[in-house]
């Protein structure tokens, strides 16, 4: 096999183990949101029949017992959901102090190839940044979250630009200009679906609202604005260790 054959085989690996990585996320999301309905829907179905009964006879002897009944079911379902939540939340593993140009080469590593199998040119702009060092796996987790995000977004034949810099004596950013995202209208920090429906872009909500919740935990954030040559701006910054 030829170099080039060999290079194209290993930018379709890298792009199949993308996808792999999308449809898990996708099976995670589908199934705590399936544990939820299962884990309220009981105890809502109770609570609203109780509260009918009241309102429908708010003089009868029973509605002493249907308000205990609401009562036992809010409080179960606040012990369930307590439960769920301690279940869900792994303890923050020890930072990994990384060099933030080092966690940008991994990435890009990882998907230059990517983002030419699907027809998108990732290009690193600005000058280099050895200096500060971050907490290098959650930055990789996002910085390569937002760039698969990135290369499904872009046009064909587009080119994503990918930034870092030093913004003070506390954090780093990275910025990412991605061509034909539009800057999403519901709020990162909160998952919520968004006023109007946007199922054409339930993928790139939850990549993004992920990926602050990520960015959080390590002491940054991230917004996304409209950036100037059209498209959008995503802002990641985090936390220097030194």
């Amino acid at each position: 096999m030829s170099s080039a054959a060999q290079e194209r085989t290993a930018e379709q690996k890298l792009a199949k183990f993308d996808d792999l990585r999308q449809s898990e996320r996708r099976a995670v999301s589908a199934r705590v949101a399936s544990v939820i309905a299962h884990l309220i829907g009981t105890p809502l179905h109770v609570i609203a029949g109780r509260a009918s009964l009241i309102r429908a006879a708010p003089n009868d002897p029973s509605v002493e017992e249907n308000a205990r009944r609401i009562e036992d079911q809010v409080d179960r379902l606040a012990r369930r959901i307590r439960a769920l939540i301690d279940y869900l939340t792994v303890p923050d593993s020890a930072a990994a102090e990384e060099s933030a140009e080092s966690v940008v080469s991994a990435a890009l590593s990882l998907y230059v190839p990517v983002a030419r199998e699907r027809g998108v040119e990732i290009q690193r702009v600005g000058g280099t940044s050895d200096g500060p060092t971050i907490d290098g796996t959650s930055a990789l987790v996002v910085l390569t979250s937002l760039l698969s995000l990135a290369t499904r977004v872009a046009p064909h034949g587009s080119t994503c630009e990918l930034s870092v810099t030093p913004v003070d004596e506390r954090h780093v950013l990275f910025e990412l200009i991605v061509p034909g995202l539009e800057p999403p209208t519901s709020r990162l920090d909160t998952l919520e679906p968004p006023d109007q429906p946007e199922n054409s872009r339930i993928d790139e909500l939850q990549v993004l609202s992920v990926s602050w919740a990520i960015a959080r935990r390590s002491g940054g954030t991230i917004e996304v604005v409209r950036a100037e040559r059209g498209g959008s701006s995503i802002r990641y910054s985090t936390a220097r260790l030194s």
